[in-house]
């Protein structure tokens, strides 16, 4: 198992264009840089497990937290975990989240977890602001189906059973 202990700083990225994304939530301790690649449902139910967590244990909710240090910008992490598993774990004193992740290969040969590292409770809460805007940006969806749409390709909704060529779409949504 790879333990990081406290990391220095966390965030998450998407790469690529709309409808070919890759997410992964990258992290920073000392010289050691990692990649967390995970599925874009994984990193939002990742954001909404964390926000659940603070919200039920952390002793500081409500309070303001302190500023953040960034993550040094890195194309390839000296670890590079394809991830198949999330798991989550709060310490109260100091407050400390816990991110546990096993990569998809060791999950199928039935391994404890590759990897470990914490977050302190102002990492999270701005790895957990981040995360909406990061899914949000890819291919807009449809209201009905719920199927992404593609740019400029006439979208054939499986709901509206060929009686509907009107489906009202998020005007903020159009072209991005």
């Amino acid at each position: 198992m790879i333990d990081l202990g406290l990391v220095d700083a966390v965030d998450a990225q998407t790469l690529g264009p709309p409808g070919q994304r890759t997410f992964r939530v990258r992290a920073q301790a000392g010289s050691n840089r990692v990649s967390l690649w995970v599925e874009k449902e994984m990193l939002s139910q990742l954001g909404r497990a964390i926000s659940q967590l603070l919200a039920d244990r952390s002793l500081a909710r409500g309070r303001p937290t302190s500023p953040v240090r960034a993550v040094d910008d890195f194309e390839v992490g000296d670890i590079e975990i394809a991830v198949g598993r999330l798991g989550l774990d709060f310490r109260p004193e100091p407050e400390r989240v816990i991110l546990a992740a096993d990569s998809r290969e060791d999950l199928e040969r039935g391994s404890v977890p590759t990897f470990r590292m914490e977050l302190t409770r102002s990492m999270a809460l701005g790895l957990v602001q981040s995360i909406p805007e990061i899914v949000g940006g890819g291919r807009p969806i449809c209201p009905l189906c719920q199927r992404p749409l593609e740019p400029g390709v006439e979208h054939f909704c499986p709901r509206t059973n060929g009686h509907s060529k009107d489906v009202a779409l998020p005007p903020d949504r159009l072209g991005s």
